[in-house]
């Protein structure tokens, strides 16, 4: 019954869609702004796009995010088949979608060149990155060009007159960025090594923190910001997205602090867990006073019940009850938990995998931690492929954390832990 509910609601969805043609007198039209959308190029969830106004003497920056609560009500079958999820949950092999896949693909994704409803912020920023002014609107856009962040490198690298647009933006960011810093902000900026599978052979990807991934990171901290303050001040019920104060890392008791790699993985020690909260909170490691997610509602559902909250407040229809957001911001705690961990064993068995199908290598790593030294159980960071995992080295010599050496793989039938030997230090 409930699935035959389900149907009927997306089918109605997609027939509503098509009649009026996606046209929305009673939004504000931004379709005349050249509309950027960048992700990686598999990316079936397009939430988010860019764009540029020129005003006089000032730069006007547009965050869209797409509005899949302009379709659906809350409390719908729809509704509660995604707050059973949580989440997308992407896995190796499979991807559980928080939506219907007809609905991400032909309704709420940020398609290019179509006609797409969004929950739009427009900002002018200060010279020193502080905000100058802004404005939160339901609005149609129309996303010209859906990039890669390869593609998006190259135009804010090269700038071209024609296309200077995101080299613009990336600027004016970077300027935010620079804010944040000065009200406390940790940047992490490193690489990291990513399992991908395809044909059940897993592969190993390096993610480089680029221009243009910094870009929309920046952008989307901006979003999460500026609506945050948005709901605060409007008495507007969400989750906000909290971490609490972090210690600063004791240089003095630290050994090899000029090694980045042992620093960082120090440093992200010290800050505190993050969670959601009713109540608006510092996001330390952010910088700032407060934050929540609100730029992914097609795949998380945090960020859909702001976009829900933000849609009735905008259109004067009642909020959702302070209680029930309270509610929801538990189940999103435990439940977002179980769907990382399940994300992270998944990455685990296809991390073993990939050290099986390459077990002739030797690899060149640095201790990060001791876990349990009597036991043998470490983290070690893989330089050539810039990820840490939790392991057992087989040793009897003292080696000391910061140290590089290098290790090789041993078989095993454990697929709780992965097994080395030290070969050289």
């Amino acid at each position: 019954m409930c699935n035959k509910k389900l149907n009927n609601e997306v089918k109605d969805i997609i027939s509503r869609f098509k009649q009026t043609n996606n046209i929305n007198p009673f939004v504000k039209d931004l379709t005349h702004l050249k509309t950027y959308s960048i992700d990686d190029s598999q990316t079936f969830e397009i939430d988010d796009a860019i764009s540029l106004e020129r005003k006089p003497c000032q730069y006007k920056i547009w965050i869209h995010i797409a509005s899949p609560t302009s379709y659906f009500e809350y409390q719908s079958a729809i509704d509660k088949n995604a707050r059973k999820l949580i989440s997308t949950v992407y896995l190796s092999t499979n991807t559980y979608y928080m939506f219907p896949e007809i609905l991400i693909n032909e309704v709420f994704s940020l398609s290019d060149k179509e006609k797409r409803e969004a929950l739009s912020l427009g900002v002018i920023l200060n010279k020193d990155g502080s905000v100058s002014s802004t404005e939160i609107v339901n609005s149609i856009i129309k996303v010209d060009f859906r990039l890669n962040y390869i593609e998006a490198d190259e135009l804010i690298d090269y700038a071209p007159k024609e296309e200077e647009d995101l080299s613009i933006i990336s600027t004016i960011l970077q300027g935010r960025k620079f804010w944040r810093k000065n009200s406390g902000a940790m940047e992490i900026l490193e690489s990291y090594g990513k399992i991908f599978v395809e044909d059940n052979i897993p592969t190993l990807k390096i993610i480089d923190p680029t221009l243009s991934r910094q870009l929309i990171s920046e952008a989307m901290i901006l979003y999460g910001n500026l609506i945050s303050d948005f709901c605060n001040i409007n008495g507007i019920p969400v989750p906000y997205r909290v971490q609490q104060r972090f210690e600063k890392v004791n240089k003095d008791n630290i050994q090899g602090l000029d090694n980045k790699v042992l620093y960082n993985f120090l440093l992200k020690k010290t800050m505190g867990k993050s969670y959601y909260s009713i109540n608006p909170m510092p996001h330390s490691s952010l910088g700032l006073t407060s934050y929540l997610h609100a730029t992914s509602p097609i795949r998380r559902y945090a960020d859909l019940l702001v976009n829900f909250q933000l849609n009735r407040y905008l259109n004067n229809k009642d909020l959702i009850s302070k209680e029930e957001v309270e509610k929801i911001i538990h189940k999103i705690n435990n439940q977002g938990r179980e769907n990382i961990m399940r994300y992270r064993e998944d990455q685990k068995y296809f991390l073993i995998k990939w050290f099986e199908n390459n077990s002739f290598k030797e690899y060149n790593v640095i201790l990060l931690n001791w876990i349990n030294r009597y036991k043998n159980i470490c983290i070690l960071y893989f330089k050539e492929y810039y990820f840490s995992t939790i392991c057992n080295l087989h040793t009897q010599k003292n080696l000391n954390i910061g140290g590089s050496f290098n290790v090789k793989y041993i078989v095993n039938n454990n697929n709780d832990i992965i097994y080395f030997e030290l070969i050289s230090s």
